[in-house]
């Protein structure tokens, strides 16, 4: 299994999947563009992943690491009174508010425009395995810190990535590490160590629970910088047995030794299978996953050109068959129809209603994707934003979506005056760009009668019609 798709092989809607897939979807000419690249040198541009933060400077405020009531508080230079306190409370939550929205919208503009979409698709799928929220977190620095922390280490190697989320403020606050000592450890990182983010469930016992937790008291948050500190003396040395080890284990040396277990590369390189291919691997496609995985040493970039380039990544299962998650939905949908991400209200209200907010996963073991994405009332709710979204005027749409002002699709771009006159050119031009195939009867048929209901040749209005029915299908929710 995992053998090489040959390159003769390579085609449009390969392109398509895979720009999809390892990222958030293209225009037509991208996809083109892509394809006549080549196979590999297309995967290998993708893997590249260089760094982009030139282009997308974090917010002002995360020069200072305290909390804006740290802020408030240092300022004004004494003990403040009960009716400041209750003042300074009530601002700094107002702007932590706002902080954290920052955050959002910057990231899905990131998506939207970063001439890396791996890196970023990869950093959505750390977000969701180490899933970390703002509900408990409490400071928006935090949270950035740690998207950056995934960011920064999204295609590097799993060990080294576990090890600085083991270290990650965010983390720390969330799964109550800060409050681990060798007197009372608290078990509930180690648990989720064990169960969510290395090995899964019923592959550890519960004593090596408990040794693990162990091995990871001591860790802090300097409260000065935000930062990382370690409490030599509130850390356990003693020897502990963890997984069929004994030794004056660290957290460093568990995380090793979860590494070494060949169950580690099965479950974790299975989730990332399951990400990007759509649905969860097979006995034999896990067996062949986590045998490659562990032959890289768990490096993600060479396992993840393994994924690309494998024959069964491009199976007919495969292609078209994954739900897209509301911020893939959202994400592509703009690249699409090549505008910009609604304003941060809309996008806010948006990925609320259809279940996915970025910074807010709704417990430790992150969204469940699949299935769970789509229901009657998040189907309507994306039929209605992507009518928002194509610029048709429709009332359930304008209620739904309250905004001054919004991007708007390019319709002569989308469908240039010279094309109108064929419906047929149309139709396929339509269809390839909102699905990513050429080779689509039962949607082609469909484009052309809404073309035909919309006029001949069809104005703008009519086409933004025609987009908003094409983008209302089940068939559109898929990637």
């Amino acid at each position: 299994m995992l053998a090489p798709l040959s390159s003769s092989r390579w085609t449009p809607d390969h392109a398509a999947h895979l720009l999809s897939r390892a990222g958030f979807g293209g225009t037509p000419e991208e996809v083109k563009a892509c394809h006549a690249r080549g196979f590999d040198r297309f995967v290998d541009s993708l893997l590249a992943g260089d760094e982009d933060a030139d282009l997308f400077p974090p917010p002002a405020w995360t020069n200072d690491p305290r909390p804006p009531e740290r802020v408030a508080r240092d300022q004004l230079g004494r003990e403040p009174t009960e009716e400041e306190k209750r003042t300074i409370q009530m601002q700094s939550q107002r702007e932590d508010n706002q902080r954290i929205a920052e955050l959002r919208t910057g990231w899905i503009l990131r998506m939207r425009h970063s001439p890396h979409p791996l890196r970023e698709k990869m950093t959505l799928f750390w977000h969701g395995h180490f899933a970390t929220s703002i509900r408990k977190v409490n400071e928006p620095y935090l949270m950035w810190v740690q998207n950056e922390t995934l960011r920064a280490r999204a295609l590097d190697h799993f060990g080294n990535l576990t090890k600085e989320i083991s270290r990650d403020p965010a983390m720390i606050r969330w799964l109550d590490l800060g409050r681990s000592d060798k007197k009372q450890p608290n078990e509930n990182f180690a648990r989720e160590l064990l169960e969510l983010f290395t090995l899964g469930e019923g592959h550890y016992s519960e004593d090596d629970i408990r040794e693990t937790a162990r091995a990871f008291t001591g860790y802090r948050i300097r409260p000065e910088n935000r930062t990382f500190q370690f409490a030599p003396k509130s850390h356990d040395r003693d020897r502990k047995k963890v997984l069929g080890r004994t030794g004056d284990f660290s957290g460093d040396d568990v995380i090793d030794i979860i590494l070494a277990q060949p169950q580690c590369a099965r479950f974790v390189g299975g989730r990332i299978w399951e990400f990007f291919a759509g649905e969860a691997p097979g006995p034999e496609m896990a067996t062949a996953v986590a045998a490659e995985f562990r032959r890289h040493n768990y490096a993600i970039t060479p396992f993840l050109r393994t994924l690309f380039r494998s024959e069964e990544f491009y199976a007919p299962a495969v292609m078209r068959r994954q739900i897209k998650s509301p911020v893939q939905w959202l994400v592509q949908t703009c690249k699409i129809l090549e505008i910009d991400p609604p304003s941060q209200p809309v996008l806010d209200g948006a990925l609320n209603q259809l279940g996915q907010v970025p910074f807010v996963p709704p417990n430790v073991r992150g969204w469940e994707g699949g299935r769970s994405w789509i229901s009657s009332s998040t189907l309507v709710l994306r039929y209605n934003l992507a009518g928002y979204l194509a610029g048709i005027s429709e009332k359930s749409a304008a209620n739904l979506f309250q905004s001054k002002a919004r991007d708007l699709p390019s319709i002569s771009v989308i469908a240039p005056p010279a094309l109108r006159s064929d419906p047929s050119a149309l139709a396929d031009a339509l269809v390839f760009r909102l699905f990513g195939s050429s080779a689509q009867p039962a949607l082609r048929e469909r484009a052309l009668t809404a073309l035909r209901k919309a006029g001949s040749p069809p104005d703008d209005a009519g086409i933004r019609n025609v987009l908003h029915h094409l983008m209302s299908t089940p068939d559109y929710q898929l990637t």
